[in-house]
């Protein structure tokens, strides 16, 4: 009995102390230290610190190379759209060009003066035709040199007609004016493009083909001939259109005498001893004065009536003419309805007896006869 109640006192004692530690958190094993458990936390926010830094210096570094690629995507589309506006541009470079001499004319004399490719010491700008379309008016040159200009390796004059060669207020500017209207060169599809102009006038001018050939006499000359009762009668209406406009070229001027409001009628202008509308039309003449200056090799001739109604076949011959890759050039649809009334019966039948003569020394000349 006394044995069992000490066993029994002691072991209450136990559960007092085991209660106790329980209570004040006193438990057998090593106790946690508060201030390394802060140290630990502090280590743990550094870390977490120094991450979020490196994700916010990558968040911003691929926002820099997202900016770069828009900016490389904008700059992208404005050199497409330049290119594309690159012929337009031109034209208009031209012109202020053009202003830009006439400003210099006004303050001084501009022989006087040395180029600014000079003062640089650079190549001068531009470049010189490689081709020109000479003539003859009203026999679709306008068409022609618009077809021929798409092909791409084909650049176009800053001005369709320059009238460079027959108007002396232009040549009397020089070389370096005319090298000017001309884009440099560049390589497309591994071939050096060319360039060139239409001013179908210099077929007619007398004085042209000298000019031509002491600035370019390597020119390839490419000439359209139009059945010439069809190409006068074109041409008199085109002056007529011209003066409903209210402009006046010089072989219209004469119409403005003894008060006449009304054009004289065709019968009446292709009598006049002034009027050049037969004369234009007797090519034979015009191409021998050509021939003296230039070689055959440097010229080709075309019907007007074959480039319109086998557009094909012509572009490829003169894509050849020119050395260019072939390239399938088809002219719009033309339009069928007629600008004015047809010509006089008569008055044709008279015309082709008036150009039987010539139109015969021209096939000889050229050995090809056209038919007209």
């Amino acid at each position: 009995m006394p044995v069992f109640r000490l066993n029994r006192a002691f072991g209450v004692g136990r559960d007092a102390k085991a209660f106790l530690n329980m209570q004040v958190g006193l438990t057998r094993g090593v106790v946690p230290n508060p201030k390394q458990h802060e140290e630990q936390v502090e280590k743990l926010r550094k870390v977490i610190g120094r991450q979020k830094k490196a994700l916010q210096k990558k968040g911003q570094q691929i926002e820099e190379q997202a900016a770069e690629l828009e900016d490389l995507r904008k700059k992208r589309q404005r050199e497409r759209k330049k290119t594309r506006g690159l012929k337009q541009q031109r034209l208009e470079i031209f012109h202020l060009r053009n202003e830009l001499d006439a400003m210099k004319e006004l303050v001084e004399k501009v022989r006087d003066v040395p180029s600014a490719a000079q003062v640089l010491g650079k190549p001068e700008i531009g470049s010189l035709p490689d081709f020109v379309i000479i003539g003859a008016q009203k026999c679709g040159t306008t068409a022609f040199y618009n077809l021929l200009t798409k092909h791409p390796n084909v650049e176009p004059a800053a001005v369709r007609e320059l009238h460079y060669f027959d108007r002396p207020d232009r040549f009397h500017k020089g070389t370096e004016w005319y090298r000017r209207c001309f884009p440099l060169p560049q390589w497309k599809n591994e071939r050096r493009s060319i360039t060139g102009e239409k001013t179908p006038y210099y077929l007619f001018h007398p004085h042209v083909p000298k000019r031509m050939a002491e600035v370019v006499p390597f020119v390839r000359l490419i000439v359209l001939l139009r059945n010439p009762v069809d190409r006068a009668y074109s041409h008199y209406h085109h002056h007529i259109a011209i003066i409903e406009k209210g402009r006046w070229s010089e072989e219209t001027l004469n119409l403005r005498v003894s008060g006449r409001t009304e054009p004289r009628t065709f019968e009446e202008a292709i009598e006049q001893q002034n009027s050049t509308y037969l004369p234009r039309g007797i090519y034979v003449d015009q191409l021998l004065r050509w021939s003296e200056h230039f070689s055959k090799e440097q010229m080709l001739v075309l019907k007007s009536e074959n480039f319109f109604e086998h557009t094909r076949d012509t572009m490829r011959l003169v894509q050849e003419f020119l050395d260019l890759p072939y390239q399938q050039l088809d002219l719009p649809p033309r339009k069928t309805d007629h600008r004015y009334e047809p010509m006089d019966p008569a008055t044709r039948r008279r015309l082709e007896a008036y150009f039987e003569p010539h139109n015969q020394r021209l096939y000889e000349h050229l050995g090809v006869d056209f038919r007209w």
